[in-house]
């Protein structure tokens, strides 16, 4: 983990020669490094190791120059999305305006419109003036006829009320007659009822009388048989007793059925009795309506001999009648000439005026008309603008977004790349550590004196942290690890301090090793 925050920080740094300090720093530590290995008899091995980390660390700055390009073209994309941003602004602002003035447009075009439709109307209503003149034309007309109708049917009713007296008067005789006929006959009906009730009534008292008199004469025979032939003292003649006795009962049920027969008649007669004088009194009431008749009939006579008079009067008047229908169709007549007269004067100056109107909108509607024309033209010219402008806004804005993602593409590959060589420069650092302490321990062993001088670790440590570990040095061993972190005018000389610390150890190493 410290590793890798080294390198994070060494990364991070932002110089302006960072293009080329990699290079000069590169340079002069291989021109000590040779000179050292010269010097000093460096191995074959450490030479390689160091080479392999100097050219990892030239790979590490050229990864972080192209990162700072990126950064660089980021930024420079970021203000020109900003600068289309506001062109965008811009652009629906003037869309605002077009539509403003095309709204501005179409309101004119509605005034137009209204104003055309008044005059229609105008128009319309000059019309409907000459139509109900037509009209008041037609209606006197059709007055005349009606009064010409009316005079024809007033004697039609005149024919007609003659002809209904004449009817009237007929149905009188013959009403008069079918009552006195009805009279007659109910008369006749009366009689002959009367007389049938007086008969039944005559006849039924007779046999009354007869019956009485027969059940008296029966009872007293039949008391004297009984008292001269008592039962006690002829039992013989009992049987017979009994059967005239008998028959007496039968003969008496029949006598009753028959009184209850001639009661009944006697009931049914007296009912029509009752009808017949209720008939009577209807009879003696179609008498009294006669008489009302035969007044409502000289009425009706004096009524038309009133109606005959006055026709008689009417009659030397139809030369007068006539004479005044034609001063009135005379009249009226003239009356309709002066009002078309004044009509088609009306008409004509309307006709007058609305031409000069027609050409005066005309002339309007076309100046107006290309008036219009040339400013949708100009708005569709300026909207065509906005939409190229705006299309060629976002088919930029499409390819600087396609180009951003490209370059986070990129920096996500150079982000893998890096991460995927700072393990490596862990492993090479681990080999360093590795080699270097099995170089000194297989120098100290076939010296065969392990109580030689000891290895100062503090001396070891960088300069730039001078209180770290063996463990700090062995990862600053890399020896453009930290490098990259700094590139001032200061990095020389830390360089040539490291490399005086560290090529004492390796001829230390060596030294044992021989």
């Amino acid at each position: 983990p410290d590793d890798l925050e080294e390198l994070t920080q060494s990364s991070d740094t932002d110089d302006a020669d960072s293009h080329t300090s990699g290079y000069r720093n590169a340079a002069s530590f291989m021109q000590k490094l040779e000179s050292f290995s010269l010097g000093n008899k460096l191995p074959q091995y450490m030479s390689s190791y160091l080479l392999f980390l100097l050219f990892m660390q030239n790979i590490f700055h050229e990864y972080e120059r192209s990162i700072q390009k990126l950064r660089s073209r980021h930024g420079y994309l970021s203000e020109k999305v900003n600068q289309l941003e506001a062109e965008r602004t811009s652009l629906k602002g003037l869309l605002e305006e077009v539509r403003d003035a095309k709204s501005l447009l179409e309101r004119n075009q509605l005034e137009v419109q209204t104003e055309l439709t008044n005059i229609k109307f105008q128009l319309k209503q000059e019309q409907e003036n000459r139509q109900n003149a037509a009209m008041m034309y037609d209606t006197s007309k059709d007055k005349l006829k009606r009064l010409e109708e009316q005079h024809q049917f007033e004697v039609q009713d005149k024919q007609k009320v003659e002809l209904s007296l004449r009817n009237m008067e007929l149905e009188m005789r013959t009403l008069l007659e079918e009552e006195q006929h009805e009279t007659q006959k109910l008369l006749a009906q009366e009689r002959t009822s009367r007389a049938l009730q007086e008969n039944l009534l005559n006849n039924h008292l007779r046999k009354q009388k007869e019956m009485e008199q027969y059940a008296a004469l029966k009872a007293s025979s039949l008391y004297r048989i009984l008292n001269e032939h008592p039962c006690s003292e002829s039992p013989t003649i009992s049987p017979c007793f009994l059967t005239f006795k008998h028959l007496l009962h039968l003969q008496v049920e029949d006598l009753q059925a028959e009184l209850e027969k001639e009661t009944s008649r006697r009931y049914q007669l007296e009912k029509i009795n009752g009808e017949l004088q209720e008939q009577l009194a209807s009879q003696k009431g179609v008498g009294r309506n006669h008489g009302e008749l035969e007044r409502s009939k000289g009425h009706l006579e004096n009524e038309v001999r009133e109606l005959r008079r006055q026709l008689e009067n009417v009659q030397p008047d139809q030369s007068v009648l006539d004479q005044y229908r034609r001063e009135a169709e005379e009249k009226a007549h003239q009356e309709m000439q002066q009002k078309l007269e004044q009509v088609n004067l009306f008409l004509q100056s309307q006709a007058a005026s609305q031409e000069a109107l027609d050409e005066i909108k005309a002339a309007n509607e076309a100046n107006l008309r290309s008036q219009l024309e040339q400013k949708i033209r100009e708005l569709e010219g300026e909207l065509n603008r906005a939409r190229t402008v705006q299309q060629e806004t976002f088919s930029q804005k499409e390819s600087t977004r396609s180009e951003l993602e490209r370059y986070r593409h990129l920096y996500n590959e150079e982000m893998r790349l890096r991460m995927s060589l700072t393990a490596k420069l862990e492993r090479l650092k681990c080999l360093l550590e590795k080699s270097v302490f099995r170089s000194l321990m297989m120098g100290n062993i076939t010296s065969g004196s392990l109580m030689g001088p000891s290895l100062d670790m503090g001396a070891l440590a960088t300069p730039a942290n001078p209180g770290t570990s063996v463990g700090a040095l062995n990862r600053n061993m890399s020896v453009g690890y930290s490098l990259p972190s700094t590139v001032s005018d200061g990095q020389d000389q830390r360089v040539e301090d490291y490399l005086a610390k560290v090529c004492p150890v390796l001829h230390l190493s060596l030294t044992y090793r021989d």
